[in-house]
């Protein structure tokens, strides 16, 4: 199984989530909020096998915590991941726009002097500006749009920038949700859950929902073995691209 954009550290009880992610081989991208819980979440997960951190600065705290904006550019050059990054346009995050899309086009171009990263990005409200700031700097990074909401056209603009996608099981539970998840190819997907953000009847998603393989399955007429081995495949093909770059 695999989690492409779980907020591990965020867990009421992460060390017992840690664990269970152990025990059931889970692979999870644990994406972070802040430059300074990337470093205590490395602390506590990256010697773990299955759980890779990644360098984030979630849109929402940029405008609160600008004086984080050089420690998370010193660690771009130590990481080989990054995310949770990218702009959030809901009304309540209007007023910082401009700064968060300022410093999420900083970040792509700090990345980019280091032979690019993979990054798992945010575009809540904001996927055009988004995908012009990917754009406009793309060469060597490979993005990973998290919980994709834009329309088809947009979806095709990503692609069109070599954009992989990571989906949850809420995206399952919508028509819209699922008419964008059957619009990208299979080999351009990776599961993920945002947990602990994301639930259903009041029980969290966890690292290793088998939601999203269901549905694939069940949409492409395949078995769930084919899809999980397809997926494993395309984390696979994310991580021989970056190596290759």
């Amino acid at each position: 199984m695999i989690d492409f954009h779980c907020h591990l550290d965020l867990f009421k009880n992460p060390l017992e989530v840690f664990n269970q992610v152990k025990q059931r081989s889970v692979k999870v991208l644990a994406v972070t909020t802040s430059p300074r819980s990337y470093l205590k979440t490395s602390q506590y997960f990256n010697n773990a096998d299955n759980v890779t951190v990644a360098l984030g600065f979630h849109p929402e705290l940029v405008p609160e915590r600008m004086n984080e904006i050089s420690l998370f550019m010193e660690q771009v050059s130590k990481c080989r991941y990054i995310g949770e990054v990218g702009i959030d346009g809901t009304s309540r995050n209007r007023y910082s726009y401009s700064k968060q899309k300022s410093f999420f086009y900083d970040a792509l171009n700090e990345a980019e002097k280091y032979h690019g990263r993979i990054i798992s990005i945010h575009s809540r409200c904001a996927v055009k500006d988004v995908l012009e700031c990917i754009e406009k700097s793309l060469n060597k990074n490979i993005p990973v749009m998290h919980w994709f909401t834009g329309n088809i056209k947009d979806l095709q603009w990503a692609l069109s920038l070599g954009c992989w996608f990571s989906i949850n099981p809420k995206m399952c539970c919508s028509k819209t949700g699922r008419d964008t998840i059957m619009q990208i190819p299979l080999n351009k997907i990776l599961p993920e859950t945002d947990a602990p953000f994301t639930e259903k009847n009041g029980m969290l998603y966890m690292p290793w929902d088998t939601s999203v393989i269901e549905f694939l399955a069940l949409q492409y007429g395949k078995s769930v073995i084919e899809i999980k081995n397809l997926m494993e495949s395309n984390l696979l093909t994310l991580y021989n691209n970056m190596a290759i770059i």
